[in-house]
C-alpha cells in the first residue's frame, strides 16, 4: 500500500499512523567525550544495589572512622602523651594513628573490590553487554575509563573517604593555631596515599575481572592474589630479612607509602612490624596500576575483536 493509502486507511479507521522510519534522529546527542560518564554512573549504581555489595562495607568504613577517631581524641590526654614520650617516639599518637588507620581501610577496600569490582567486566562478558556497548558509538577507551573511574569511586568510599575524614578531624583536635598549621599539612598526605591505594585496588581488581566471563572465578582470582600472594610476599620478606619485599602485597604497599609520607615508623614500638620503604611502596603501587591497565586494555580489545561488539 502506498503512503497516501496508509494515511487514508488510518483516517477511515479513526487512528493515526506516524511513519518516522525515514526521519533522521533530531534529539539530544551526548558528546563522545562524555559517554564514559554513563558507565561510571552505572558502575556506582549497580554496586549500591543490595546490602552485601557496597552498602554494608560503606557503613563499616564509617564505623572504622569513628573507632579510630576515639583513640585520637583520648590520646590528647596529658598522661598518654607522657607515656609516649617515655617510650621514645617523637610524634603525637593522634598523628601516628593516621597512617596506622590504612591497614583497616585497606581491608575494607579489599572486600569492596571483591564484592563490587572483581566481577564487573566478567558480568558484562557473560551478559553480552559488549555487543551493546561497541555497536553504539562507545569506544573501548570510553569503556575502560568508565569502569576504572566507577570502580575507583566505589573503593574510595573506604580507602579515601575515611582517611580524609580522619585528617580533617585531626585538625579539629588542635589546641592552638601553632598546632593547626602542621595538622593542615596532614590532609594532602592522607589524600595522596588514599588516592594511590584506591586506584591500585580498583585497577588490579578490574584486571582480574576481565580474565573470564565467570564472575565467581574472577573474584576467586582476586581473593587468591590478595591473600595468598600477598601473604607469601610478607612471609618471604620476614624470612629473607628484606622489608621492601613485602611491598609486593597491596595492603603493605599502601601502609608503607603512608608511613613513608608521614615519616612515622612504628616498628620501634613493641608489637609493630617493620613496613616497606617509601620508594618500594610507591613503585609497587605504580607497577600494579600500570600492569592492571595493560591487562584490562588487552582483554577489552580482545573482546571487541572477537565479535562481542560491533566494532
Amino acid at each position: 500500500m502506498s503512503r497516501s493509502g496508509q494515511h487514508a486507511a488510518a483516517g477511515r479507521g479513526g487512528a493515526a499512523i506516524h511513519d518516522l522510519g525515514y526521519k533522521r534522529y533530531l534529539g539530544t546527542r551526548r558528546p563522545q567525550s562524555t559517554r564514559w560518564r554513563v558507565l561510571v554512573k552505572n558502575a556506582v549504581s549497580t554496586s549500591w544495589r543490595g546490602w552485601w555489595r557496597m552498602k554494608l562495607w560503606v557503613i563499616g568504613s564509617a564505623i572504622t572512622t569513628v573507632g579510630i577517631g576515639v583513640p585520637m581524641y583520648v590520646s590528647r590526654e596529658k598522661f598518654i602523651e607522657e607515656v609516649l614520650r617515655r617510650v621514645g617516639t617523637g610524634v603525637r599518637w593522634a598523628d601516628a594513628l593516621l597512617p596506622f588507620s590504612f591497614q583497616f581501610f585497606a581491608a575494607l577496600a579489599f572486600i569492596l573490590a571483591a564484592t563490587a569490582v572483581s566481577g564487573a567486566v566478567a558480568r558484562d562478558l557473560r551478559a553480552g553487554a559488549f555487543e551493546f556497548y561497541f555497536s553504539r558509538p562507545v569506544r573501548p577507551l570510553d569503556y575502560m575509563l568508565g569502569k576504572v573511574v566507577g570502580s575507583a569511586l566505589v573503593v574510595a568510599t573506604a580507602l579515601l573517604a575515611g582517611p580524609l575524614l580522619l585528617s580533617l578531624y585531626r585538625i579539629g583536635l588542635s589546641r592552638d593555631l601553632d598546632e593547626v598549621l602542621p595538622a593542615l599539612a596532614l590532609v594532602p598526605r592522607m589524600a595522596l596515599v588514599g588516592a594511590a591505594g584506591t586506584v591500585a585496588f580498583a585497577v588490579v581488581a578490574l584486571a582480574f575481572s576481565s580474565l573470564s566471563s565467570r564472575p565467581r572465578l574472577t573474584t576467586s582470582l582476586w581473593v587468591a592474589f590478595y591473600l595468598l600472594f600477598g601473604g607469601t610476599a610478607r612471609l618471604l620478606s620476614e624470612v629473607l630479612g628484606s622489608d621492601d619485599l613485602s611491598a609486593l602485597s597491596l595492603p603493605r604497599a599502601v601502609e608503607g607509602l603512608a608511613y613513608g609520607v608521614f615519616q612515622i615508623h612504628l616498628a620501634a614500638l613493641p608489637g609493630f612490624d617493620r613496613e616497606p620503604g617509601l620508594a618500594a611502596s610507591y613503585a609497587s603501587l605504580l607497577l600494579y596500576t600500570a600492569a592492571g591497565l595493560i591487562v584490562l586494555h588487552v582483554q577489552v580489545r580482545r573482546a571487541e575483536r572477537a565479535g562481542l561488539g560491533g566494532g
